[in-house]
Formats: C-alpha cells, sequence, structure tokens
C-alpha cells in the first residue's frame, strides 16, 4: 500500500463506473477531489457506490494525484440519484453496406420515373479553435463523439455534464497520438470558457 497522508478523511462519491474500474471522490473539507479504484472497494467490500454516498477513508499521494487507498465506511445517499447513462450510438456502416447504398441510390425505379437521389448528409457539427483559449485548465473523462479525417479535428462526448470539448490534429500530436477513433474513451486536459472548452491533451484510457 501507498504511503497514507491523511487518515480518516470525510468525502462523497462524485461518480464510480463499474465498466472502467474507477470513479472519483469530492474531499469534505473543500480541498479538491481523490482518485477511487475499485480494487479498494472490492476491499471494503462495497463494489458499486451510488453517487452521493458519505465515506470515511484514508488518502495516499498517487502519480496524478491523491487517492484512496482504504475506506472505513460508508453512508449511502438518502435519495440517489438515477445512474447516469450514455446515449447509445448506432452502429458504424460496413463496407458491404454502404456499396449497397450507394447500388440503392442509383437503382432506376420500377415505373421508368427519374433515378431515386439520396438527399444529402447535413455537414457535421464543428466548431472553430480558439486562437487562444483562456480560463482555468480542468482534467477530465469523456468519450470522442466523432474525429473528422478531413478537418483533422473532433469532438468530446464528456462523462459528466458540460459542453461537449473540441480538439484537434495538433492537439493529438502535443499528446503523442496519431488518431483517434470514434467511441474511445480519453482522458483530457481542457481550457476555455464552460460553454466552449478546448483540450489541450488528450489520453487514452
Amino acid at each position: 500500500m501507498k504511503n497514507v497522508t491523511a487518515t480518516n478523511v470525510t468525502a462523497t462519491v462524485k461518480w464510480f463506473k463499474p465498466e472502467k474500474g474507477f470513479g472519483f471522490v469530492r474531499l469534505a473539507d473543500g480541498s479538491g477531489e481523490a482518485f477511487l479504484h475499485a480494487s479498494v472497494l472490492a476491499a471494503a467490500s462495497l463494489p458499486n457506490p451510488a453517487e452521493g454516498t458519505t465515506v470515511v477513508c484514508d488518502l495516499a499521494q498517487g502519480a496524478k494525484g491523491p487517492q484512496v487507498v482504504a475506506i472505513h465506511s460508508a453512508t449511502p445517499p438518502e435519495n440517489p440519484p438515477p445512474p447516469r447513462t450514455r446515449n447509445q450510438r448506432p452502429p458504424r456502416p460496413t463496407a458491404s453496406t454502404l456499396q449497397q447504398s450507394a447500388v440503392q441510390q442509383s437503382a432506376q425505379p420500377e415505373d421508368g420515373g427519374e433515378p431515386l437521389v439520396r438527399a444529402p448528409k447535413p455537414p457535421r457539427e464543428r466548431r472553430e479553435r480558439q486562437a487562444e483559449p483562456t480560463g482555468p485548465a480542468t482534467m477530465a473523462y469523456g468519450t470522442v463523439r466523432w474525429y473528422n479525417l478531413d478537418s483533422q479535428s473532433g469532438l468530446i462526448e464528456p462523462w459528466e455534464d458540460g459542453a461537449t470539448v473540441y480538439f484537434d490534429r495538433a492537439t493529438l500530436r502535443q499528446s503523442g497520438l496519431d488518431i483517434v477513433a470514434d467511441g474511445e474513451d480519453v482522458r483530457y486536459l481542457a481550457v476555455g470558457s464552460e460553454d466552449a472548452p478546448v483540450a489541450q491533451r488528450v489520453e487514452l484510457i
């Protein structure tokens, strides 16, 4: 176990994702947040704490900040919020379905009328990158909504409530990445206003 830096600290579960095996707690003294791993919950026989659960725990300093290393007690919230779910994305088209779609577009109707023509797709949502985004830097987690190879830009859907986060090819290069795929989960550092955050670093998780 890592060297304990604080004992019997009161905190509240901010969120925990069983499928990822980790989450975060808010420290009651207002000093910030601490990382919470599934292994600590398993040791305390608390596999999936609800958002708002109050815990008394020990903390240690990890590589990326404070983290919970032991939980002594847990008190569920009186009115737990409903679980958050992300919108299900439709399956991505395969090469065969795209080819079939192209054939259907060029097919002639049986009555000899005009060829069927599909309406053009609306352009993808796109935001112009701020030249020098300002505001406090925020580390958070999210999922890549899309990344466009033509514009070399994309959007990240945050796991928590908030605006989508813009990133581009320059952000990926600074992060040591060549490309990210739609639907990939990431950890990112964003700056800018709450309405128009811009990722300065993106890490795959």
